[in-house]
């Protein structure tokens, strides 16, 4: 069995498209909805933009094949709710099942999905783990802030397989794939200003985030090449993107559109 998990908080403009793209690649999805970030009770429990209408219409298209948890919120840092969540998914596969990790922001070509597909047929793996493309702002600007960005997608279930905080895997097996010529396309920070915020507030990876994101979000000048100093001593650099997306996206509200911080 192949299982997609796929955890949504507030994600109107994506979660259709991320529930459409997870039924090419899933047997079944389960959904884990709602805030983890008990610290912050301002931020809603419950996604209130319409999130939740969209995850009911997509159960009734897909009949049997999606089922929704919610969101664990017993721990105050929400990397260890996130990292609980993500074992309790693993409870609805077995041991020799494919857990396919999915974001509302984070797609792939259809030649891509292909071949994933092929691979988990043909070719057991243990570990798949592909090159990201993050975007800001709009599907044409990259942002590089790290060097080289991989990060894994699927795993296929071991006896001992677990998850630490946040979600990195823990006895996995010894077959692992990774390659850079199949790309994860990560819209990370294409999206409303108040949904970055939250990201950049709660996140506390570095603590410089939420600083940074204050001073400089609304003022970080579209230009190709441009480089911004960022948190711990890195940089974040802008570089125009013009070629493909993944076809599921083609007729995303945003798809055209250059700088999403204009939208009201």
């Amino acid at each position: 069995m192949k299982l997609g998990f796929l955890q949504v908080y507030n994600e109107t403009p994506w979660v259709a498209f991320a529930i459409d793209q997870a039924m090419t690649l899933c047997d079944e999805l389960l959904i884990c909805e709602g805030s983890q970030f008990v610290a912050y009770p301002d931020i809603p429990e419950r996604s209130n933009d319409g999130t939740l209408d969209i995850i009911a219409d997509k159960k009734k298209q897909y009949s049997g094949r999606i089922k929704v948890m919610n969101t664990v919120r017993v721990h105050s840092n929400y990397r260890r709710n996130q990292c609980t969540n993500f074992n309790i998914a693993l409870n609805h596969c077995k041991v020799g099942d494919y857990f396919i990790q999915l974001d509302a922001d984070i797609y792939f070509m259809n030649d891509c999905i292909s071949w994933i597909n092929s691979l988990m047929t043909q070719e057991p793996f243990d570990v798949l783990i592909l090159k990201e493309q993050l975007f800001t702002y709009s599907f044409y600007w990259e942002m590089i802030i790290y060097s080289n960005t991989f990060c894994p997608v699927i795993y296929r279930k071991t006896p001992e397989f677990k998850f630490i905080p946040t979600h990195r895997a823990r006895n996995v097996g010894e077959k692992v794939i990774k390659t850079d010529k199949q790309i994860m396309f990560h819209y990370t920070w294409v999206k409303p200003r108040a949904r970055v915020e939250i990201r950049q507030r709660t996140s506390k990876r570095y603590r410089e985030m939420e600083k940074w994101f204050n001073k400089s979000w609304d003022n970080i000048e579209l230009i190709d090449g441009k480089a911004y100093p960022c948190w711990a001593n890195m940089t974040l650099t802008l570089k125009r993107y013009n070629g493909k997306h993944p076809e599921i996206l083609d007729n995303h509200p945003w798809r055209h559109i250059e700088d999403v911080r204009k939208i009201k």
